[in-house]
């Protein structure tokens, strides 16, 4: 925009009405800035507006990144506005946020200058401020800022650029529960899981280093995934950064600002490693070729003991979905426990039913007839729960225990996780598959081992990992009904004692839930094995991908983990 004493009368009118509208913005937001003038030290005569109001708008427009507003109180600026040069020093400086209060304005006759200070928090993690000064005129009867480069920084010259030099650290690491050092190649080499929890470092290519924002350049060292990434300001530290002014031909001109580098702090896991280790050898040494996904927590504090993948690749223990199978029976029994059903309870158990036009079975299409809950739910008889959910309890009341044990909670774990999705459903037919988890509700070794925790501890806990920094925290903790517990833990121990597990051959002391959920289609779908449970303060969840049968499949590798302790 340019300005002229000798505009037409249709141009006088247009500036005029673009003052009424420019008077209107400033007044209103000059209230938001810190004002220290001169006050009287100019005189207004006819000029509306004020020296003050302008640099207000201006330092307001600036620390919005509201460029357009810029312009619109600015003189002398690119044809092409000022977003061009103050969004390329903001890239050249890495800056995040800045914080501009406006100091003394003094005019003399047709000019002004006003004094600002500048508080920039930029990528490098440091925080640099300085005092710079705004010149502005008087033109058409109002106050507009002279632009030129100095409005950036007092000395900046047309042609100039700032340049940041940096020296990183050395970088802190990522640490388990008693101190060990996670990203060790010692440690990663006796449990490759733990670098999907860790992450790697790697040296920042070009387009990295860009979205990370300048001192970062490419080649330096960054985290990539895990922890060493969602961390990565903490982990790296600041560096010892200069900040310089460079003019053509990479000529340095002037030397802004230098700062002292900082070291970075550690980050601290749950991951207790003698866990971490024993589970890693029962997924290591199991007989079976398929995938396999394990999570451990401790109960009585929810946190995160160990996680073993094989292969690696996408962290499925945390972030994946699977169908959970009959190891959903807990949460379905939690719901009919709340109705007053109790272990010694009469129910039926008939090798299949029909429930809204959709026939269910029992494996091998085994029947027990008129039977107890417990041996219904030690045997693991589909039939029994999906008639159960159909006449006792319905969509919002199984809904509602799910969330008790954490289904649709958001987990903070530090790095991406997620937990158990379930959707109320409206259908007969949906709340029948859901009851025996072949419905819509997806589960992971997270989510399942936190399902198991809550019956052992009687409160279902939100998952921890990091622990510091640790990070915000939305779910909440849900105390389980005394009755819920009083009726699912003997049901959990008799499928261990004399149920599904029986011949797995575990350790005295354990409860759990074995699992074999279909997925796929086609009249004979593969199905994946699980087993969730807990002994003592130990909870734990595996997932054998395909593997068929959860006593035969995930049950095994559980109890290899808890004879390796």
């Amino acid at each position: 925009m340019s300005h002229s004493g000798t505009a037409s009368t249709s141009q006088s009118g247009t500036r005029r009405k673009k003052r009424r509208s420019v008077t209107a913005v400033v007044v209103a937001v000059a209230v938001v800035v810190a004002v220290a003038g001169a006050g009287g030290s100019y005189l207004l005569l006819r000029t509306k507006g004020s020296p003050q109001q302008t640099a207000a708008s201006y330092l307001l427009g600036w620390q919005q990144r509201n460029y357009p507003a810029m312009d619109k109180v600015s003189v002398g600026m690119p044809g092409s506005g000022l977003a061009g040069p103050m969004g390329r020093a903001a890239a050249e400086l890495g800056t995040r946020h800045l914080h501009l209060v406006l100091g003394a304005v003094t005019a003399a006759g047709g000019s002004a200058q006003a004094r600002f200070t500048a508080t920039a928090d930029l990528a490098s993690g440091h925080t640099w401020t300085y005092q710079g000064r705004l010149k502005l005129i008087q033109r058409d009867h109002g106050w507009w800022v002279n632009w030129s480069p100095a409005a950036i920084y007092p000395g900046l010259r047309s042609g100039e650029r700032f340049v940041l030099s940096a020296v990183w650290p050395a970088r802190a690491q990522v640490l388990a529960a008693d101190g060990t050092v996670l990203s060790s190649p010692q440690v990663i080499a006796e449990s490759g899981s733990l670098s999907l929890l860790t992450g790697n470092l790697v040296t920042a290519t070009a387009a990295q280093a860009k979205a990370l924002g300048a001192p970062y350049q490419t080649g330096d060292v960054i985290g990539q995934g895990g922890i060493e990434q969602a961390d990565q300001e903490q982990l790296a530290g600041r560096p010892s950064l200069t900040i310089r002014i460079e003019g053509p031909g990479q000529h340095i001109d002037a030397t802004a600002a230098r700062f002292a580098a900082a070291a970075g702090t550690p980050v601290q896991t749950s991951i207790d490693l003698q866990d971490q280790l024993a589970a890693g050898q029962a997924v290591t040494s199991a007989a079976t070729t398929k995938p396999v996904d394990m999570v451990v927590i401790q109960p009585s504090t929810g946190r995160v003991l160990a996680v073993v993948e094989r292969p690696g690749g996408f962290d499925r223990a945390l972030q994946g979905e699977f169908p959970p199978g009959s190891t959903f029976k807990v949460v379905t029994a939690s719901a009919l426990a709340k109705t007053g059903l109790r272990p010694s309870s009469t129910v039926q158990c008939p090798s299949q039913v029909t429930i809204g036009g959709r026939t269910f079975h029992n494996d091998n299409n085994e029947q027990l007839g008129t039977t107890s809950l417990q041996t219904a739910f030690a045997v693991s008889c589909n039939s029994t729960f999906a008639m159960l959910a159909s006449q006792q309890l319905g969509g919002p009341a199984l809904a509602s225990m799910a969330g008790t044990l954490g289904f649709n909670a958001q987990p903070a774990l530090g790095i991406p996780a997620t937990l158990g999705q379930f959707t109320s459903p409206s259908a007969p037919v949906d709340l029948a598959a859901d009851a025996f988890g072949q419905g819509t509700d997806l589960v992971n070794p997270l989510s399942q081992a936190t399902v198991a925790a809550a019956i052992e501890d009687g409160t279902w806990r939100p998952p921890l990992l990091v622990i510091s920094p640790a990070p915000k925290q939305t779910a909440q903790p849900h105390v389980i009904d005394p009755a819920i517990l009083d009726t699912l833990r003997p049901m959990m121990r008799a499928v261990v004692t004399s149920g599904t597990a029986a011949g797995v051959g575990f350790p005295p002391g354990v409860f759990g839930k074995t699992g074999t959920a279909e997925y796929g289609t086609g009249p004979n779908p593969p199905s994946h094995g699980w087993f969730i449970g807990y002994q003592g303060d130990l909870a734990f969840a595996v997932l054998v991908e395909g593997g068929g049968l959860g006593a035969d499949s995930a049950g095994p590798i559980a109890n290899a983990f808890l004879r390796k302790l």
